[in-house]
């Protein structure tokens, strides 16, 4: 072998240990450390003649290179809404090749759902991020090291099921643009709860007649934003029909509400025409969409009503005192007493009495009719009820009197 190729051979193998030992190497080398590689040369003349190797040596020194890295230690909480002193847990570690200190920055992505009100690092709870920062500032961590850093904060009020995302970002201090991030997904728990009111009591009372209408208020009392399916319905006798829901034809609808808000429903519906007395239940259930075992139901209480007239008729000396107990005589003025009364539950409207007179009596005049427009048209004679706004009120009585004069 010639002394070149002696040379070279001894220079490959000292190139193949290097790279195999580099490749061995997991963590970086430290920061100020002085890497010397030497390369010795042996050689021999043409007659076979060794000579003394050489050498030759060069140094480097490692500077520094950045690492971060951040490690979420918390990252899908289901906190309760509201609560207070709910904590995130992140590891920040030093991964470069040197001692460093980290500055914190932070991120929230939907406003409103948590307030961080403090940052615990060692044993200290910092109010803000300055004085957090501040305190790391003169925290060395060394090289593979890590620090502990929890985020305390509180969830506000009807926020279940609103999710935010909070993402830390820990920069190295020595090389500002070397950063790590890593984010928790907030998601406060949800409850579920309903309220529909009113729950009866109200003794409403209707005629017979179409398009009534009611109002129920229907409130999501549970922490965050929930639909809700509206049904109505009238468990009682065939007193009830139901028209529409909110508006909406039929006797289901469905709704949205954010937490704690609530909506006025109004239900349309007829009442049959039955009996005065006859009784039923105007009920809504409200169910909640996110949890259907969530449900409340309001109702009220209906009774029919109607009026019931009653007319009796009477006949009266002209002094409008006596009554006429034994015979009249041609050419005597009597007087001819009508009361109506209203014996129903609820006040008659459009009362009218018509009174064909005996062709014995001729029409003299009307007395004693106050509320009353009366006409007379030959025998025929007409009395409207005008007073009260011509309304006759429940057990309320109306009179008028005819004079008349026997032919």
């Amino acid at each position: 072998m010639s002394k070149y190729l002696q040379w070279t051979w001894s220079l490959a193998l000292a190139v193949m240990t290097l790279v195999v030992v580099t490749a061995g190497v997991q963590a970086q080398t430290p920061e100020g450390t002085v890497i010397t590689n030497t390369a010795t040369a042996t050689y021999t003349d043409a007659n076979g003649n060794s000579y003394t190797p050489v050498t030759g040596s060069v140094s480097v020194t490692v500077g520094f290179q950045a690492g971060v890295t951040v490690t979420a230690n918390t990252p899908s909480p289901t906190p309760a809404s509201p609560s207070t002193g709910d904590t995130l847990n992140y590891s920040v570690a030093n991964s470069g090749n040197g001692t460093d200190s980290v500055l914190i920055s932070e991120n929230i992505s939907v406003a409103g759902v948590i307030t961080v009100t403090g940052y615990r690092y060692s044993s200290t709870t910092y109010p803000s991020l300055p004085l957090l920062n501040a305190a790391l500032a003169a925290t060395a961590v060394t090289q593979g090291g890590s620090i502990t850093i929890k985020v305390v904060y509180d969830v506000a009020s009807n926020k279940g099921g609103v999710n935010t995302v909070y993402t830390l970002t820990a920069a190295s201090r020595r090389t500002p643009a070397t950063t790590d991030s890593k984010a928790s997904s907030i998601t406060p728990a949800q409850t579920y709860a309903v309220s529909v009111t009113p729950h009866g009591g109200q003794n409403l009372q209707r005629l017979p007649g179409n398009a009534y209408s009611f109002s129920f208020t229907v409130q999501n009392n549970g922490n965050g934003s929930d639909n809700f399916d509206l049904l109505g319905s009238s468990p009682g006798s065939a007193v009830i029909t139901i028209v529409s829901v909110n508006g909406v034809s039929g006797d289901s609808t469905r709704i949205t509400l954010a937490a704690g808000a609530s909506q006025s429903i109004a239900v349309v519906y007829n009442v049959a025409n039955v009996a005065a007395g006859s009784t039923d239940t105007l009920d809504l259930n409200g169910r909640s969409v996110g949890q259907p075992s969530t449900v409340d139901q309001g109702f009220l209480d209906l009774t029919v009503v109607k009026p019931n007239l009653t007319l009796t008729k009477a006949a009266y000396l002209d002094d409008g005192v006596t009554l006429v107990s034994g015979t009249v005589v041609p050419g005597q003025i009597i007087r001819y007493r009508v009361t109506v009364t209203n014996a129903g539950s609820t006040s008659a409207s459009s009362v009218q009495v018509t009174d064909a007179l005996p062709a014995q009596v001729t029409y003299v005049s009307t007395s004693s009719s106050t509320g009353w427009s009366v006409s007379v048209s030959g025998q025929n004679v007409t009395a409207d009820y005008t007073g009260t706004g011509a309304v006759l009120a429940a057990s309320a009585s109306a009179t008028f009197e005819l004079r008349v004069s026997i032919n």
